[in-house]
């Protein structure tokens, strides 16, 4: 069992010396993540979704961060972040249009390194949300990467559509018992019944989410999983 535990709430971390101030100050905080035992009802999450030039999480850029905080089971919208990095977008590059993102947006937006340390300033130590979470916080870990910073985000996670799965199909189905699409957010969004306003724009989808995220604890309540260590796995 503390195996188990080490993996998914692992010892303290450290910063390097010649690390900036600002990854040192977000070390510092995810020293006191919540402990395993931590009711979910007192557990803080932050939903994020990243939009980006593309699909290649080493060569492509973030172009916007939405995020929003999940506490005492609520969508705290009023405490949501959004930020769009200033990027050069080639011509012929549709992902900006698709994100309702202008060019003379991006090219105003904050340097990478400024939206990465709001970012990390926002989200503390709270436990981070996503739909497929893994490509979201590769691409942070790029911005963390070209910053020149060795190290990755330290939070603990959840990705919503394995935790879907879970909840629906149990924790022992085999790959082949599903469909990706089954579990896509749109499909989601049809099975739960979730807004759809800015649908493909990081505010949007990371609200969007938030709002699956509750939906999917409330399943978990009932399958008896009441605290962070119960859920995070």
């Amino acid at each position: 069992m503390r195996d188990w535990l080490s993996k998914i709430f692992p010892s303290k971390a450290a910063a390097a010396p010649e690390d900036p101030a600002f990854w040192k100050s977000y070390v510092q905080s995810i020293n006191s993540q919540p402990a395993a035992a931590t009711p979910l009802t007192e557990a803080e999450f932050v939903v994020f979704d990243t939009e980006t030039t593309g699909f290649d999480t080493k060569e492509d850029r973030v172009l916007s961060i939405g995020a929003v905080k999940v506490r005492g089971q609520q969508v705290l919208v009023q405490e949501s972040f959004e930020c769009v990095v200033r990027q050069e977008v080639l011509t012929g590059n549709k992902s900006a249009e698709v994100h309702g993102l202008l060019r003379k947006q991006l090219e105003q937006g904050v340097p990478e390194q400024e939206a990465l340390q709001a970012f990390l300033a926002y989200i503390g130590d709270s436990i981070l949300v996503g739909h497929h979470l893994r490509y979201d916080t590769s691409m942070i870990n790029g911005m963390i990467r070209r910053s020149g910073i060795n190290g990755k985000l330290l939070n603990s996670g959840i990705d919503t559509a394995q935790l879907a799965r879970r909840l629906e199909r149990g924790q022992h189905h085999t790959p082949d018992s599903y469909k990706r699409s089954e579990y896509s957010l749109d499909a989601l969004i049809t099975k739960y019944n979730l807004p759809t306003e800015a649908r493909h724009t990081a505010p949007g989808d990371a609200f969007i989410t938030a709002i699956l995220l509750l939906k999917l604890l409330a399943k978990a309540k009932k399958r008896g999983i009441e605290t962070v260590g119960e859920l995070v796995r």
